[in-house]
């Protein structure tokens, strides 16, 4: 019995850890990469694996395009009418911008990751009301989705509920 409540009280003292309505441990440290060529990030992007918002219900695809300074993202579903959000994109900082995105409100937009050959990358926020893998094509080669999962997990996401698209 002593031992089950013990349990209770970590349990509840973890659950803490993650405020309502985040993916992310706001006690760990987050950062986004020092080092970035964003005309080499611009363009086309496909999400292929998001931690959920409203605008991501039921997508089977989600299109993203960056460009120097504004973001557009296409969810596609077979049931319903495509949705489209368009937002300026201001950049912060080295690797860290500011928008406004369908289904998360104003945010900061952090490149946590990119491979070298800027085929892959993890995008994420410090509060952790979203993130996204995403790839230059719909499909993501095993080695780079464990690569990403492992970034998100070092900077405090759960990969556990990081929804994959395009396998």
């Amino acid at each position: 019995m002593r031992l089950r409540g013990i349990l209770l009280w970590v349990a509840l003292g973890l659950a803490g850890c993650v405020p309502a309505g985040s993916y992310r441990n706001s006690d760990s440290v987050i950062s986004s990469k020092a080092v970035l060529d964003i005309p080499r990030m611009s363009g086309d992007w496909a999400i292929v694996g998001y931690f959920p918002t409203p605008f991501e219900a039921d997508c089977e695809t989600i299109d993203l395009l960056i460009a120097l300074a504004s973001l557009e993202r296409t969810c596609r579903t077979a049931a319903a009418p495509s949705r489209h959000d368009q937002a300026p994109l201001r950049a912060l900082d080295v690797g860290r911008f500011e928008t406004t995105l369908d289904g998360v409100g104003p945010t900061a937009l952090w490149v946590l990751w990119v491979d070298e050959g800027y085929r892959t990358a993890v995008i994420g926020e410090p509060q952790g009301r979203f993130g996204w893998v995403i790839n230059r094509d719909a499909t993501i080669p095993m080695d780079r989705w464990v690569a990403a999962q492992r970034i998100l997990d070092f900077n405090g996401y759960d990969p556990a509920a990081l929804v994959r698209l395009g396998h």
